[in-house]
């Protein structure tokens, strides 16, 4: 019996792939190897799908042409990570082919970054920083965590941890998600906040939650954060925030674009702290999900 081939798309596995090249083959399959830079785009899944059984992917483009033209030989997407936006799930659900994740592995690991990435803006750490190792000394006055109110929109595992970061530090946490217990709205939670924090799934229909309408109705000075998917936020609309200093910074590990280009507007700003998609870059949380990934291809299989 020949063994199932494999698609390995994701960016995680194909850093390491001598590495993973041995451990699916001594799993006993054979692996499908692809040069990827972000994610595959749908026309480039559409080329690779032909005779694969199963697929260790990432943020590829999953739509329904790629699942009908996978099948009928396709078994099982075992997606690298926790977010399936990219995937088209209900088409996924309607043609039979399991998506399995490892939902909540990052919770610590992207907790911490969010908190890191708050402090850089809220102590201007970032700013002083560069200055310092320009030969400046400055000493600009920031806002402390303690008895600030942390929104956090998205209360899964990894707004919880967050939240929970948040109170270590003395802050007064709210939230909103719709699938928790104590709710609130998406524009109580943004009007009572200091830091706005993003830790939710990306759906059609919260692209660009964070909107022009919803930062206007914050509190002046106060902060974005996102750790979750760049399109929640529009991101024209918060640059038009933080030129008029309605906003007093942002926190951004996602964007819209991704890699962030040269040049973009976001980088002309010293209260916005960048960071490069890499909140879950956490070692632990990385070989755990490795093996989650792994356990969920042979699921399908064994």
């Amino acid at each position: 019996m020949n063994p199932a081939r494999v698609l390995v798309t994701n960016m995680m596995m194909l850093k390491e792939r001598d590495r993973f090249d041995k451990e699916l083959r001594d799993r006993g399959y054979e692996p499908i190897w692809v040069d990827v830079e972000q994610f595959l785009t749908e026309e480039r899944c559409l080329d690779l799908v032909v005779d694969i059984d199963g697929w260790l992917a990432g943020d590829d483009q999953i739509t329904r042409a790629v699942l009908e033209k996978a099948l009928p030989r396709l078994k099982v997407i075992a997606k690298w990570g926790t977010g399936i936006d990219s995937i088209d799930l209900t088409s996924a659900k309607e043609l039979g082919v399991p998506v399995l994740n490892a939902a909540g592995a990052f919770a610590d690991a992207v907790a911490e970054v969010a908190i890191g990435l708050i402090l850089m803006v809220t102590r201007h750490l970032g700013r002083i920083d560069r200055e310092v190792r320009t030969g400046g000394w400055p000493k600009p006055q920031g806002l402390e965590l303690k008895s600030a109110t942390l929104g956090m929109i998205g209360y899964g595992a990894i707004g919880r941890r967050i939240g929970e970061l948040g109170v270590a530090f003395g802050m007064n946490v709210r939230f909103s998600d719709p699938f928790v217990d104590g709710s609130e709205s998406v524009v109580e939670v943004a009007k009572a906040a200091d830091v706005l924090c993003l830790a939710c799934a990306l759906t059609p229909e919260n692209h660009h939650l964070v909107n022009a309408d919803l930062l206007k109705s914050m509190k002046p000075g106060a902060i974005v954060a996102n750790v979750a998917r760049g399109p929640l936020v529009d991101t024209k609309a918060l640059v038009d925030a933080l030129q008029s200093g309605h906003l007093g910074g942002a926190a951004l590990d996602v964007f819209e674009d991704e890699p962030l280009p040269a040049g973009h507007s976001l980088l002309g700003f010293d209260n916005v702290v960048v960071s490069s998609h890499n909140a879950n870059n956490g070692r632990g949380a990385v070989e755990a999900v490795h093996a989650r990934t792994l356990s969920n291809l042979d699921s399908a299989f064994k």
